[in-house]
């Protein structure tokens, strides 16, 4: 048997990640599919009390996984809500309708979000760059960048 080469590991920590800022969701970046061969990525999704993730969406190519980390998440689809607490893993599917919210007035919450495939990452940094340069992030031109990753308001439909 033909002996394999070094394959690194490697230890992200939360004082080292690439931190993003999309409206008021703090998205910490801990593995953006680099090392995956853009296999999975995988980031912290930080969301303060009272606060809503992006507007309902699907997405044609992608899977997620939200792990809770801390307080709750309130998942919305057209088949109604799913409050996801600290534990606790929401799947969602290519062709899911979906988005979360923050209902609690007073606790923050917080979920590890893997991506399949990694490079959605770049769809973050994309906004988080939008933002900063205060460029306008209208519906259309959010639906725009969404668009450029295989996601989709609802009323999109699923084949092309």
């Amino acid at each position: 048997m033909p002996l394999r080469g070094s394959v690194p590991v490697k230890l992200y920590k939360k004082e080292e990640t690439e931190v993003l800022r999309v409206g008021a969701l703090t998205i910490r970046v801990y593995e953006d599919g680099s090392l995956t061969q853009d296999r999975v990525s995988g980031v912290l999704l930080e969301v303060p009390a009272g606060k809503s993730g992006p507007p309902m969406h699907w997405h044609r190519f992608h899977d997620e996984l939200f792990f809770m980390t801390k307080g709750a998440l309130t998942f919305v689809t057209p088949e109604g809500e799913v409050v996801a607490k600290t534990g606790d893993l929401m799947t969602v599917p290519p062709g899911a309708v979906h988005t979360f919210k923050n209902a609690s007035e007073t606790e923050d919450a917080a979920c590890y979000m893997t991506a399949t495939p990694g490079h959605y990452v770049d769809y973050f940094r994309m906004l988080a760059k939008a933002m900063d340069e205060g460029q306008d992030l209208s519906p259309s031109n959010v639906q725009h960048l969404m668009a450029l990753f295989g996601t989709f308001p609802p009323n999109v439909e699923s084949e092309p």
